[in-house]
């Protein structure tokens, strides 16, 4: 009986290994480190960057409900009288679907609007789609926000 529990749980290792399962960890790390350096552009205000990485049909839902497009975000990073000083990811999960990877995870942020420091929280849910052989961000939606004291 041992025997044959081993061999069934070995066969789908071998096959998964086989059959593309150490490409599918590589590509959840490509889309990982991604996500991670996005939110690094945004703190550096590396506008360049991130037009690069979000793609042109880009929507960002806010926790508060309001939505906007990629130039719109982008002017929004740019504003002087705001700087993310942080945003610290915890939690993501990549999952693949060939040209798709949902991410989620959970950022804490760090920002400071003219003289006052904001400090919060977001769930998240993003996608992402291969497109020219380069990941771009799709779609980011807060599900859910809380603010620190």
């Amino acid at each position: 009986m041992k025997l044959v529990l081993k061999y069934l749980l070995l066969v789908p290792c071998i096959a998964g290994y086989i059959y593309g399962y150490p490409q599918t960890i590589e590509a959840q790390k490509t889309v990982d480190n991604i996500n991670r350096s996005i939110d690094e552009a945004v703190v550096k205000k590396d506008v360049n960057k991130l037009k690069q990485l979000y793609a042109d049909d880009f929507v960002f839902t806010h926790g508060t409900g309001y939505v906007e497009g990629k130039t719109s975000w982008i002017k929004d990073v740019e504003n002087p009288t705001k700087k993310f000083t942080s945003r610290v990811h915890d939690s993501t999960l990549v999952e693949l679907h060939d040209n798709v990877a949902i991410v989620t995870g959970s950022l804490a942020i760090t920002r400071s609007d003219a003289d006052k420091l904001v400090r919060y929280g977001i769930r998240y849910v993003r996608v992402f789609a291969l497109r020219n052989n380069s990941w771009q961000l799709i779609s980011h939606r807060t599900v859910k926000e809380w603010h620190f004291k």
